[in-house]
């Protein structure tokens, strides 16, 4: 509920409105990645999907979904550490964070069955403050504020709230492991969840004093076991993403050892790590990193949507995913150029008439995701032309691989 008090701040008691709102886009990119899962069940999920058709455009979006799980990982980590140890030196915090990060990659090497459990014990606690909320609300404990903003408030407060539904997409990292239908199934139920979990939580957060709702045990019990669950269920995509990307020889040739699951979430582990690292130069600049995540986002969720239409079996999905890329791209650029604005986020480039860091830092990170498609994703797009015009088919095996025939 990290976007919560920011809507609430928007448009007071309308907080549950906005996320309802939200969830149209949501739900139109899940169904998307239901429908590629289910024609193209891979653990590469995004990167594997857009590359069979966008080579480079693929490439692209596997860095942003990487670059998201490791920054969000660290993010998560240090959110953790600071409910766990409030009073604590940022220094300590950091430690601790980096410690968290490291038990959830071990488990999530040898004991994922253990993250499974965890995540279902992060669900109990997220029922029970859903609980605690309503009947906070409902006694009269609370008092909702009232509905306020402009429209351009109103506007804001829906590209937040959009990114509040991220990570739904980790599911279909594991799609080799789980039944057919699972993956559709699960994404079902978990979007379901989190709209009723953003609906509730967001109008108690809308309150006129949520101290009551902050300071519940039960509430902080569920925010800090969702942030620390979080990071096992983080690591997977992520580390299995680069895994993908490393199968198809679409990474340096040094990087080839990330083929093997222990070394990509060891590199994911140590990338998240390295991250927190920026809280030694500047919180502020640690922050911003997390803020420019939604561009990133809102750039591989497009990219997920365009296949999905594309490859639509039917006139309406076709339809309804074309949908999800104008909606998507919208929404994205909206929140790029916010991004600029130097009194977005928490640090800026040439002071009140300069350049927010958060859009330099989403200009960066896009900047190398472009350079490294156009330098590995070309591997992909070289090969497709070459058999293209030999009159066979593009090969979905890496460089020097054969399928054993």
């Amino acid at each position: 509920m990290v976007t919560a008090p920011l809507i609430a701040a928007l448009v007071g008691s309308g907080t549950a409105v906005v996320y309802i709102v939200a969830a149209i886009p949501a739900a139109l990119v899940a169904q998307g990645m239901s429908a590629n899962d289910r024609r193209d069940p891979h653990k590469g999920s995004v990167y594997t999907w857009v590359r069979r058709r966008l080579p480079r455009t693929g490439w692209f979006a596997g860095f942003c979904l990487a670059s998201t799980g490791i920054i969000a990982t660290s993010g998560m980590a240090y959110v953790a550490a600071d409910l766990l140890a409030r009073s604590a030196p940022t220094p300590v915090k950091a430690l601790l964070a980096a410690a968290l990060t490291a038990v959830a990659a071990v488990i999530d090497l040898y004991k994922l069955r253990v993250m499974a459990v965890l995540q279902y014990l992060a669900v109990i606690a997220g029922i029970g403050a859903m609980i605690v909320c309503v009947a906070l609300v409902a006694g009269g404990v609370v008092h909702l504020a009232p509905v306020t903003g402009s429209p351009l408030d109103w506007f804001r407060a829906v590209l937040l709230a959009v990114f509040a539904y991220w990570g739904f997409d980790a599911i279909f990292a594991l799609t080799e492991h789980t039944a057919v239908g699972a993956p559709q199934r699960v994404t079902v139920l978990t979007m379901a969840a989190l709209v009723a979990f953003s609906v509730v939580g967001g109008t108690a957060y809308s309150t006129v004093d949520p101290t009551p709702v902050t300071g519940n045990p039960v509430v902080r019990i569920a925010v800090i076991s969702s942030a620390v669950m979080s990071l096992g269920s983080t690591l997977i995509p992520t580390a299995r993403g680069i895994e993908a990307m490393a199968d198809a020889g679409e990474v340096p040739s040094w990087a080839g050892a990330l083929r093997r699951t222990s070394w990509a979430t060891a590199v994911v582990t140590v990338a998240s790590v390295a991250w927190t690292g920026l809280l030694f130069v500047s919180e502020g600049l640690f922050n911003d990193t997390i803020e420019a995540l939604s561009v990133l986002v809102g750039l591989y969720f497009t990219a997920n949507s365009l296949i999905a239409a594309l490859h639509g079996g039917s006139g309406g999905e076709r339809v309804g995913q074309a949908v999800s890329v104008g909606l998507m791209a919208l929404i994205t650029a909206a929140v790029g150029i916010q991004t600029l604005d130097p009194a977005y986020g928490e640090t800026a480039v040439g002071g009140a008439d300069g350049v927010g860091g958060v859009g330099l830092i989403v200009i960066g990170l896009c900047a190398i995701g472009g350079v490294g498609a156009l330098r590995y994703g070309a591997r992909r797009a070289a090969e497709g032309e070459r058999r293209a015009a030999e009159g066979g088919r593009p090969s979905a095996l890496p460089s020097g691989a054969h399928d054993g025939t």
